[in-house]
């Protein structure tokens, strides 16, 4: 019978490593040739080099991305370095192909665009070894990729709990260490991976949230530690935060579809918020009063926007500015996501547009 993991009661004081485990990184990219060697090389100091590789799943490049991971490779040629094509260009199959070609016991997850702390990785592997944890990740620190105002507002609305709702591996908030229903950039066995099937590649996005709720099911539990944190570099424009929200929203709700006990709270207020702007403003042609509704909706939300605005922006330069914008990033992310979300439930099939 498959153990997967029991809930845990206290959290442990962590021992050095008694034994050493083979542990593979895998991440996939496409066209990331202004962070892969940055990303790669956050990374080669991580873990003891004899029992250690990094597997990048590229999907077939047209800049000079796999031009730079083959030469850090020869540069470094101290770290195992190993470049695999990933042909459908999408998440789950790269890491799926990763994790297949990978050597370790462990599997870590990572991304070009982020960059973990100096101890994610040993950390990761100690607490795997240690605990009853299935799968292990850390907190999140969302960064502005640009020092725009607006990268500065977006990169604010995307950690806080008015703008993401109660995702905790994204909040710098909370005990040290927490059960919780999904981490950013995990780490499991490579057995784990077998065990549920690998990562479902009909779903573009969320194949986190969908490993590791299938991990949950089967008994397992996934552990957010804060010892350590990885450095995630958020959408620089609106634009951006925009085409990354709508696929979001598209793929949550055909994540709900296929594991409809998954849904949070935090899945339903965003489309909630989208229907009532809709709706209302329709029903007060015969009802009247759902116009007070929606003018009672629309000024608590513009409320709790520039209230949470302000106190974001309170030690921040350009502070006026700020927290005029935050409000505007903050109604752009809801609907986005609100009014994806909501098509895909509509309307299952309708098609993504190329980005």
């Amino acid at each position: 019978m498959m153990r997967l993991g029991r809930p845990r009661r206290a959290a442990p004081t962590v021992a050095p490593m008694t034994r050493n485990v083979f542990v593979s990184i895998v991440m996939p990219c496409y066209n990331e040739e202004r962070f892969i060697e940055t990303a790669l090389e956050n990374l080669c100091h991580q873990y003891d080099k004899q029992n250690y590789e990094i597997i990048v799943v590229d999907g077939l490049s047209t800049d000079r991305t796999r031009d730079v991971v083959n030469e850090f490779a020869r540069k470094r040629s101290d770290v195992l370095v190993r470049l695999i094509d990933n042909p459908a260009r999408n998440i789950p199959k790269a890491l799926n192909l990763g994790i297949e070609a990978a050597r370790g016991d462990i599997i870590l997850r990572m991304d070009s665009h982020a960059a973990p702390s100096n101890g994610y990785v040993r950390r990761c592997v100690e607490l795997l070894l240690k605990d009853d944890a299935a799968v292990v990740g850390m907190y999140c620190h969302v960064q502005p990729s640009v020092q725009t105002l607006t990268a500065r507002a977006i990169a604010s609305v995307v950690s806080h709990p008015f703008g993401i709702g109660d995702a905790s591996y994204r909040l710098n908030q909370g005990t040290p260490q927490q059960l919780v229903d999904t981490v950013a950039f995990g780490s499991f066995r490579k057995k784990l991976w077998h065990d549920v099937g690998g990562f479902n590649e009909a779903l573009h996005t969320n194949e986190d949230y969908d490993f590791n709720y299938r991990v949950r099911a089967a008994g397992g539990t996934v552990l957010l530690d804060r010892a350590e944190h990885t450095t995630y570099f958020a959408r620089s424009t609106l634009r951006d935060l925009m085409v990354q929200y709508f696929r979001y929203g598209k793929w949550k709700a055909r994540m709900v579809r296929l594991h409809p006990t998954s849904i949070k709270w935090r899945h339903l207020v965003a489309p909630s918020f989208v229907l009532s702007l809709v709706l209302l403003p329709v029903l007060g042609w015969w009802w009247p009063v759902a116009w007070w509704l929606l003018a009672a909706g629309l000024l608590m939300y513009l409320i709790l926007a520039f209230y949470f605005a302000a106190k974001i922006s309170r030690n921040e330069e350009n502070r006026f500015a700020l927290t005029l914008l935050i409000p505007v990033v903050f109604f752009v992310l809801h609907v986005t996501w609100g009014v994806s979300f909501l098509l895909s439930v509509i309307q299952p099939s309708y098609k993504e547009r190329p980005i």
